[in-house]
């Protein structure tokens, strides 16, 4: 759900939520890659921090949004990682947790423990932040003409922020490319082959490859919820590569699929199965791997006396192998929520207070989201070169 504007009210807290996506329901080609499929997400380290922001009975309702809510992670597991050309198991991630979650169930969940009291107002286009002269007020006005004012606009509108490129112009807004592409897939097949797919020794949700000619894998399962039809299964895969930043990718969808298939013959099983398997007509997503990192002196903004900030793939989007975005963005949202709540009083607050607020959450996202932009980057590019990841 990374595609919001919230706005907080003085009378309420809080205000309404402005969300670019259609309500929680059948899928809708904004905001997904080719066929409406959503990418799912990891999360570990934000356990914590989650927890502390949903009702009581969150802990219990979440094993139902991940990809297999029938094999439950534990605190034990581990995400293997394997040689992508001899399938020798070389480490593994240790995490706490590390669960998968499907991102359209996940956010169905927290739209129902947390519709209530929430005014939220779908499919809205941001065009503009308007500041009232009082230094008190806030405005958004959207593409359809409406617009909602407000004390405090946090906007979480993804890595594309329409509110960061107000906040610091077109240009310093931009996402940096780095010098890797992919194509992500989500596929379904067989029964026998999804049952060959999640057999041993292969891991039955996640594993990664990197390979020693210098591309990487992933493999998950995207959607196991009918334990008796493998076969409606799908899983999502892909393999990045090397590509120049400054190189423009002008293959149609049919041929980065087919360079996926080419690359995936130099890799082991079940990576290379997969992809010999992978129908043409399945849902794609092609892009270079980005980051934007918000602690770069350029990169900084005017908050508007605590009236405007930023927060998850808005203030810090990063490439995505250790899968930090998640874990970043709820971390983002526990320390708002305890900033806010440190000076609402029920509306009785004064500019200064709500300006030293978000200072506050700022002075601590700013050098933390950067810090995980940098590694997230350096991971990228390690696990490219064989030599630094072994």
């Amino acid at each position: 759900m990374d595609r919001s504007v919230l706005i907080l009210h003085r009378q309420s807290s809080p205000g309404p939520l402005r969300e670019s996506e259609r309500p929680p329901g059948p899928a809708h080609p904004a905001n997904q890659c080719r066929h409406g499929e959503k990418i799912g997400f990891a999360y570990s380290s934000s356990l914590p921090a989650l927890e502390a922001l949903m009702p009581d009975d969150f802990a219990a309702r979440i094993q139902g949004t991940q990809v297999d809510p029938k094999t439950p992670t534990s605190d034990a597991d581990r995400l293997p990682f394997i040689n992508g050309q001899t399938g020798e198991r070389i480490g593994e991630i240790k995490s706490s947790k590390f669960d998968r979650l499907r991102r359209d169930k996940f956010g169905k969940l927290l739209m129902e423990l947390l519709m209530e009291g929430l005014d939220i107002k779908w499919e809205k286009s941001l065009t503009d932040i308007i500041y009232s002269a009082d230094e008190t007020k806030v405005t958004a006005r959207f593409a359809d003409g409406t617009k909602d004012t407000g004390s405090l606009s946090v906007a979480s509108d993804g890595t594309h922020s329409t509110v960061r490129e107000l906040l610091v112009g077109a240009e310093k807004a931009k996402v940096t490319p780095t010098d890797f592409a992919t194509t992500l897939c989500f596929t379904k097949h067989s029964r026998e082959r999804v049952l060959f797919l999640r057999s041993t020794p292969f891991h039955p949700l996640y594993q990664v490859a990197p390979h020693p000619h210098g591309s990487f894998g992933w493999l998950s399962l995207h959607d196991g919820d009918d334990v008796d039809h493998p076969e409606k299964w799908k899983f999502f895969h892909y393999i990045s590569y090397p590509e120049p930043r400054n190189v423009e990718n002008n293959k149609s969808m049919a041929g980065r699929l087919a360079y996926q298939k080419e690359l995936a013959k130099e890799f082991c099983d079940p990576f290379r199965s997969v992809f010999e398997w992978t129908p043409t007509d399945s849902p794609l997503w092609y892009g270079k791997l980005r980051q934007w990192d918000p602690s770069e002196p350029e990169h900084s903004w005017e908050n508007h006396d605590g009236r405007i900030t930023l927060a998850g793939d808005a203030a810090h989007p990063m490439t995505f192998q250790i899968g930090q975005g998640l874990n970043h963005a709820l971390k983002d949202s526990y320390e708002l929520c305890k900033r806010i709540e440190g000076f609402s009083n029920s509306g009785r607050f004064s500019s200064e207070q709500r300006a030293t607020a978000i200072a506050a959450y700022e002075n601590e996202m700013r050098p933390r989201g950067g810090e995980e932009v940098r590694l997230s980057e350096a991971n990228s590019i390690a696990m490219h070169d064989w030599e630094k990841v072994m």
